[in-house]
């Protein structure tokens, strides 16, 4: 059970990113209990329920990398948003090698997997990308009249014409190599602008309720029946920096 122990410690952190540990966690737990299953003995009833309840629990995930097929009542599975398989593929720790280790299916439904992750971060990439105003030299030129007496010496700055966001995802998932994942964004924010702006807002994402439940816990603590006359401005405050302390 510790592979359980250390999925649960990895998905309720409180001040990392937590969402994007879900999908590797699991399809690791999954494998895990693949692999015990010849070498039990004893426990084999365990084993086998313990995979039909976390396939039963997060069967979204394992429709969206084809490890299992789709409910025949309509139903939407749990777990089944693409924020789960672009998060895991955004953090450099992850990356896409979860897909190769983890996902159970052939080479070319593998091969089918990846595309298919590298397409729905490319497509919120796209639809988060504005595009900005060409101005050509003539302008800049006016433009820069008014800025010093040596305002035309400094060297104009070069378009960029390697940022697109398939350009800038096959530049990730080449330099990613199990960094930081906050560190990692921090530096890479001005190479990578486009992914920077989905990194952003899926790794924001809490993978549980369990850092919004110490919240409550601390204010719990903090107003006692002897504070009773607390104003609520002054407990807000107490809990933000409790919950905030370095």
């Amino acid at each position: 059970m510790n592979p359980f122990g250390e999925a649960t410690d990895l998905t309720q952190g409180e001040k990392i990113v937590t969402i994007s540990s879900v999908v590797p966690s699991v399809l690791s737990l999954n494998h895990h209990l693949e692999k015990l299953k010849p070498q039990v003995r004893f426990l084999s009833s365990l084993v086998r329920s313990l995979q039909v309840s976390l396939k039963k629990r997060f069967g979204g995930i394992f429709i969206n990398v084809k490890m299992a097929t789709l409910t025949q009542d309509g139903t939407t599975a749990p777990f089944s948003d693409p924020v789960y398989l672009k998060a895991a593929a955004l953090d450099p720790a992850f990356s896409l090698m979860w897909i190769d280790h983890h996902v159970l299916v052939s080479l070319e439904v593998k091969a089918e997997v990846l595309q298919h992750v590298k397409e729905v971060i490319l497509r919120e990439a796209l639809e988060t990308e504005q595009p900005t105003p060409c101005v050509d030299e003539e302008e800049q030129e006016s433009l820069g009249q008014g800025e010093g007496l040596f305002a035309a010496y400094h060297k104009r700055k070069k378009k960029d014409v390697g940022t697109t966001p398939a350009l800038q995802l096959s530049h990730y998932l080449h330099i990613a190599d199990g960094q930081n994942v906050l560190l990692f964004w921090a530096m890479n924010m001005k190479v990578l602008p486009s992914l920077f702006k989905v990194a952003i807002r899926v790794l924001a994402v809490p993978a549980s309720s369990a850092p919004v439940e110490r919240v409550f816990s601390h204010g719990g603590i903090i107003l006692r029946p002897h504070r009773a006359q607390m104003s609520d401005r002054l407990l807000t405050n107490l809990v933000f920096c409790k919950c905030n302390a370095l």
